[in-house]
């Protein structure tokens, strides 16, 4: 029965592991994803000599 309970506690912390290591990457993904919308949002507001962000205390 240890053996069993051994081997189901490792199994449970190697799918931990595994669904950390595909959060992590998650994580990476949306990071890139974020500085890549923040460049274009610079890049356009400096090629076009608008503002594209929406200033705090602004009304719609």
């Amino acid at each position: 029965m240890s053996k069993k309970k051994d081997r189901s506690e490792s199994e449970e912390i190697r799918d931990l592991k595994r669904q950390l290591r595909q959060k992590e990457l998650e994580l990476k993904k949306e990071k890139m994803r974020a500085d890549f919308y923040q460049t274009m949002v610079d890049v356009a507001e400096e090629q076009l000599g608008i503002d594209i962000r929406k200033k705090v205390g602004t009304k719609p």
